[in-house]
């Protein structure tokens, strides 16, 4: 029997990124995700995390076939959160 290598598929992760107002850094989400669809609960968990360390509100919804997510904080920040594909990641 012969061993192959087979490539990965792609991983997905979630990035939250200050749209508006003072900036910071981005934002990673904790894990790595299988699909898409998976990454879904990271956008949930990420808008929450913000929302609970900076206070404001925030919502998910779809765009584009993926779940998004936005955040608005009392320091007048706006947060994006979007799952990305590693190969969607701008190379460093």
């Amino acid at each position: 029997m012969t061993d192959t290598l087979t490539p990965a598929p792609d991983a997905y992760l979630v990035v939250a990124e200050v749209i508006h107002g003072p900036r910071l850094a981005p934002r990673l989400g904790g894990n790595l995700y299988c699909s898409a669809e998976c990454a879904e609960y990271g956008v949930r968990e990420l808008v929450g995390k913000l929302i609970e360390e900076e206070g404001g509100s925030g919502f998910v919804l779809p765009h584009e076939g993926r779940m998004i997510g936005c955040a608005v904080t009392p320091s007048r920040r706006m947060w994006s959160v979007q799952i990305l594909a590693r190969s969607e990641l701008p190379a460093v």
